[in-house]
């Protein structure tokens, strides 16, 4: 059986480069043991024929209103998955790693929205395609202070049967 070249792009110019890669040769950003570790663990997953799950917590696939802050103004969104650790945000000017954001989410019980601190953990600003899937450009951010009770209203949606 051919093995295929897996193709990958460096997470801050995007430039492709191979899961070894611990400079990017076109930007020369030297890749940080946890930009390292993202990069291997993503050629793992997607050079598999079977992806398993390796999050964390239970996402659920419903779209949520969201607003959150960009460099020029705030951005009213959309988001199609959440957990209890946090999102990922599809958009073409995503935040840097590191960032931090108060982001308010709008969830479908109709309570007040939640606002929780974020901080972005990884962000690309163009679509992937890897192994012939796509991977839009956004962010992934966790949740820094998320309250019980914000835990708790996320939890009750993730087990609720899809409308």
């Amino acid at each position: 059986m051919e093995e295929r070249q897996l193709k990958i792009n460096c997470p801050y110019c995007t430039k492709e480069i191979t899961p070894d890669t611990t400079q990017c040769p076109s930007c020369g950003t030297t890749y940080g043991s946890d930009t390292r570790r993202f990069i291997k663990e993503l050629a793992k997953k997607v050079s598999s024929e079977h992806i398993p799950e390796r999050r964390k917590f239970d996402r659920v696939p419903r779209k949520f209103r969201i607003v959150f802050p960009t460099a020029k103004t705030l951005k009213k969104h959309y988001l199609s998955n959440i957990s209890t650790g946090g999102v990922f945000i599809k958009t073409k000017e995503p935040l840097n790693r590191g960032a931090r954001f108060k982001l308010k989410i709008f969830l479908p019980d109709g309570d007040k929205e939640l606002e929780v601190l974020c901080e972005v953990i990884w962000s690309h600003r163009e679509e992937w395609l890897i192994k012939d899937k796509k991977f839009p450009p956004g962010m992934g951010v966790k949740f820094l202070n998320l309250s019980p009770e914000g835990k708790e209203r996320i939890d009750k949606i993730l087990h609720q049967p899809e409308k």
